[in-house]
């Protein structure tokens, strides 16, 4: 198998990146959680799918990945000559899909399809092909932290003997579960005799139980006929019973009826007796207040006048109070004429007032800036005059150090005699600027206060507040004034607008009520009420008259009817003739019978049960004879089975002694081969003794392996060794080979050797990749790739540093120009 290409895009760290897998000795270079390793994965997953994976499917798309972007690895490689690419995805929503191509034509889809068809390509399945073509450092150094028997352990699993383990585990587990269960089958099955003797008992009961049913059968049959003989007479007498109970029952409701009728006629005779005492005291009393109907006339009149009275008494007092409040607004109004003008007035001092204040402070502002300016000024003065001051300080104290060798600062020359004249010089320029100093503090100093102006515009802007204050309140109660005397307006035009409609509604009312006359006319109608009240009772009493003669008569009428009904019943008693102590003598004879045939019916059930629970024990009895059969035939099967367990729980462990006394030899045999190339052929013989330890055969003698030079060497042509073993197997030709990190725990001397023997191997492997952190193999590699992580990002980039090129986002890409 021949690696060719890959390409990986949103995959775990990897947005998108791919790389060029050529032939030689290929390094892969990048600091611990760069993401070297998962390009070792990517190519797993590609192949194999999930299984391959650190983790879910769903941890491998990038967290960098953007929107809904798929993750998606693609392999290019060769095998016997022909060209495969494999393609596995997975989109956002964690579905997956694989595609294998064949010479540019698909061969397979699907996942579980393309998994199969890698596998049988292949010949292993991911743990095989991993075990076969990758090494990693603990798998380099096996053999060295692991006692005989563990490395002869480690070897077999590593050439998929552990399948062979596992399947003899299984078998012997397999025959110690037939184990329980025989135990269990001979533990649960019964005495034969004992069930024979079960059975014949189950027969005879059941027979006897038949015997049984039959006589209990025979008497109910008897019950049953005597039953039958008495039913058609008690029908007969419930008959005549049921009529007798009719004709007595309908006899008892219409005597009651009769009675009660006769009690309400009796009642509504005395009604009738009464009200007609009460029609007699009625006329008297109509007759009596007919004599006042005049009067009453009269008063309806006053009523209505006096209801209007009341109307013409409200109207006259609403229409006083608005009248006087209308003058009284009248008043106010005149006292408030003036307001508007006095209003016009103020607003005009007040604006002129506030403009002057503006003026003014604009005045102060300016003044303020002049001042602050000039302050400014004279302070950069003094800082340029101090500058210039500590500059002809400094040089003067320079020339003093110098002495008279120094040079003058204007012509270069030796300063000798005019030492003195110089330094004098520098003393009146510095008088000089301090007296200019001290002048500029003095104006500084006076620059500091508000000054004459200054001060007087501010207390012309004090003023001019306090006189706008004053305006301000004089404005606010012109305002008011103003406000007020609008108000007080149509408070009045309200008024008279609300006067007019009631003086119109007041000269419309009606007149001609007497005050006197209305109260006689009441007392006199109070006086009368007493007649009227009885009157109205009495009519209404009367009126009840017609309805009571109306119902008197009904009730008579209704007596007849009953009377009548009484006569016919009594006729058919007699015509009946039912005798109650007859009946009830039957009655007796019935239910005696009856409860005979019950008892019978009760005793055939109970007999049936019997029958039925012979029958349940005998069949019952059959049934564990049965079961006796089929759980006897049942042990003798599994009692084979476990004959045919144990032969091949010890096939399968002659079977593995013999395939690990193989190992040995073909391993010794590989692994001398790989040592021959790897130290060029210094030493060609590597035997391994029983106990999985490794000796070099030097000059024909055999010597321990002692030097850390020699343990690597050694390590590593026995884990190749291991490799082809594998893959010779799988039926593959054994030309790829990938290290992961196998230098970590070798020094540089150690690590440089086994880089050098890795180039031994150059005309076995087709391909060596070697994956580290140690960035200085790069020099001893024939080709090497780099892999950077985005902190930032959090994303992985390959880098080719001996082209310059970046690869993030496509690849090894051709360099810019």
């Amino acid at each position: 198998m021949k690696l060719i290409h890959l390409e990986m895009h949103n995959f775990r760290q990897y947005t998108s990146s791919s790389l060029d897998f050529t032939e030689g000795v290929t390094g892969i270079v990048g600091p611990n959680g760069a993401g070297k390793t998962t390009i070792l994965e990517a190519i797993g997953w590609s192949l194999y799918g999930s299984k391959a994976l650190r983790g879910r499917s769903d941890t491998v798309r990038a967290h960098a990945a953007v929107g809904g972007s798929k993750a998606m690895v693609k392999l290019d490689f060769e095998l016997a000559g022909t060209h495969y690419q494999v393609e596995r995805s997975i989109t956002a929503s964690s579905i997956s899909n694989a595609v294998l191509n064949v010479d540019g034509r698909a061969l397979r889809s699907g996942t579980k399809e393309v998994d199969e068809a890698v596998i049988k390509l292949l010949g292993m399945d991911h743990q095989a092909f991993f075990t076969s073509f990758f090494t990693a450092q603990k798998e380099l150094e096996f053999m060295a932290s692991m006692d005989p028997r563990g490395r002869a352990a480690a070897i077999s699993r590593m050439l998929g003997y552990d399948r062979l383990t596992k399947a003899r585990e299984q078998s012997n587990a397999d025959r110690l579960g037939l184990d329980r269960e025989i135990a269990g089958l001979e533990k649960g099955l019964p005495n034969p005799e004992e069930l024979k003797e079960r059975k014949k008992n189950a027969q005879a009961a059941l027979e006897k139980a038949n015997e049984l049913l039959a006589a209990a059968e025979a008497d109910q049959k008897k019950s049953q006929q005597t039953l039958e003989k008495l039913k058609p007479l008690k029908e007969a007498s419930d008959q005549k019973a049921k009529r007798a109970e009719e004709i007595s029952h309908r006899l008892e409701i219409d005597n009651t009826d009769a009675t009660r009728l006769l009690a309400q006629i009796a009642k509504y005779k005395e009604e009738l007796k009464a009200l007609g005492l009460k029609r007699d005291e009625y006329d008297k009393i109509k007759t009596r207040l007919a004599g006042f109907r005049k009067e009453a006339e009269e008063l309806k009149k006053q009523e209505e006048l006096a209801r209007f009275e009341s109307d013409r008494q409200r109207l006259t007092a609403q229409i006083d109070v608005l009248k006087n409040d209308i003058d009284e607004l009248a008043k106010q109004a005149k006292t408030l004429s003036n307001a508007g003008q006095a209003q016009t007035r103020a607003q005009a001092a007040l604006q002129a007032a506030e403009t002057t204040l503006a003026q003014t402070e604009t005045k102060i502002q300016a003044c303020r800036g002049d001042r602050i300016a000039l302050q400014n000024s004279l302070q950069t003065k003094i800082k340029h005059l101090n500058e210039q001051s500590s500059e002809l300080e400094s040089k003067k104290n320079r020339i003093l150090q110098e002495g008279p060798q120094g040079k003058c600062p204007t012509c270069e020359r030796p300063l000798a005699d005019e030492l003195q004249t110089v330094i004098a010089n520098f003393d009146a320029q510095l008088a000089e600027i301090a007296a200019r100093i001290k002048e500029t503090d003095q104006q500084s100093l006076a620059a500091k206060g508000d000054g004459e102006e200054l001060t007087e515009l501010i207390a012309a802007r004090d003023a001019l507040a306090t006189q706008i204050e004053t305006l301000r309140a004089e404005k606010s109660n012109a305002d008011s004034d103003v406000k007020e005397y609008n108000r007080l307006l149509a408070d009045h035009s309200d008024k008279s607008a609300k006067l007019t409609p009631l003086q119109e509604k007041l000269s419309g009312l009606p007149v001609g009520f007497d005050e006197k006359l209305y109260q006689q006319l009441q007392d006199l109608k109070q006086s009368l009420q007493p007649d009227r009240d009885k009157y109205y009772a009495l009519k209404g009493e009367l009126e009840r008259q017609s309805a009571v003669e109306t119902e008197l008569a009904g009730l008579n009428e209704q007596y007849k009817i009953r009377k009548s009904e009484i006569e016919k019943s009594e006729a058919a008693q007699s015509e009946l003739k039912f005798s109650k102590e007859d009946h009830e003598k039957l009655c007796a004879d019935f239910e005696a019978a009856s409860n005979q045939l019950n008892t019978s019916k009760m005793n055939v059930e109970k007999q049936r049960g019997e029958v039925k629970t012979a029958g349940a024990i005998l069949a019952e009895v059959d049934r564990e004879e049965s079961e006796y059969r089929s759980k006897h035939s049942m042990l003798k099967t599994k009692r084979s089975e476990r004959l045919h367990l144990e032969t091949l729980t010890k096939s399968f462990d002659k079977l593995r002694a013999d395939l690990n006394h193989r190992i040995r030899p073909e391993l010794e045999s590989i692994a001398s081969e790989l040592l021959a190339e790897l130290t060029d052929g210094r030493y060609n013989t590597l035997e391994i003794s029983e106990s999985y330890s490794a000796m070099i055969r030097d000059d024909g003698e055999l010597k321990p392996v002692i030097s850390g030079g020699e343990d690597d060497i050694v390590n590593l042509a026995l884990r190749l060794a291991v490799s082809q073993m594998i893959a010779d197997r799988a039926g593959q030709s054994y030309s790829l080979l990938v290290l992961d990190e196998v230098f970590g725990s070798l020094d540089e001397t150690r690590r440089d050797n086994v880089v050098g023997l890795l180039q031994n191997l150059k005309n076995r492997f087709d391909q060596i990749i070697v994956i580290t952190h140690i960035e200085s193999i790069h020099d001893m590699v024939d080709s090497c790739l780099w892999v950077e992580f985005d902190e930032q990002k959090k994303t992985s980039q390959l880098i080719d540093r001996s082209m310059s090129i970046d690869t993030i986002g496509a690849g090894l890409l051709p360099p810019s120009e």
